[in-house]
């Protein structure tokens, strides 16, 4: 709570709608490119919508997780200026994980949050 307190922006985009609890008791906004299914592709008046969007609410990331591809958040980022980072949604600890267990991965999720809303 501490962490995302004071932020420049309060958006989020994720490739999924899979980060809604902890937005909402955060007091943040999601933003997701493709709704709940990580697999579908998003229609390009999503896309444009989520560009003019992330313009204007100084959005600077948008966010892939580890088991889903990140084809789809990185084509996005590109074509608005926008960077890629991950955000675990702790469904399986893999590899890919920025951590060995909960406690790490939340922390490296809550880095990334904090760099990607401007906190200060």
């Amino acid at each position: 709570e501490t962490g995302l307190r004071n932020t420049r922006t309060r958006t989020f985009i994720t490739t999924h709608a899979s980060f809604g609890y902890l937005a909402e008791r955060y007091g943040l906004d999601e933003e997701a490119i493709s709704g709940l299914d990580p697999e579908s592709e998003p229609s390009a008046a999503r896309v444009r919508e989520l560009e003019r969007k992330a313009k204007a609410e100084g959005v600077t990331t948008v966010f892939y997780e580890t088991l889903v591809s990140d084809r789809t958040a990185k084509t996005l980022a590109r074509d608005a200026g926008l960077r890629t980072d991950v955000l675990d949604p702790l469904e399986g600890i893999t590899d890919k994980s920025r951590g060995t267990d909960y406690f790490q991965v939340m922390d490296a999720n809550l880095k990334a949050l904090r760099k990607a809303l401007g906190a200060e």
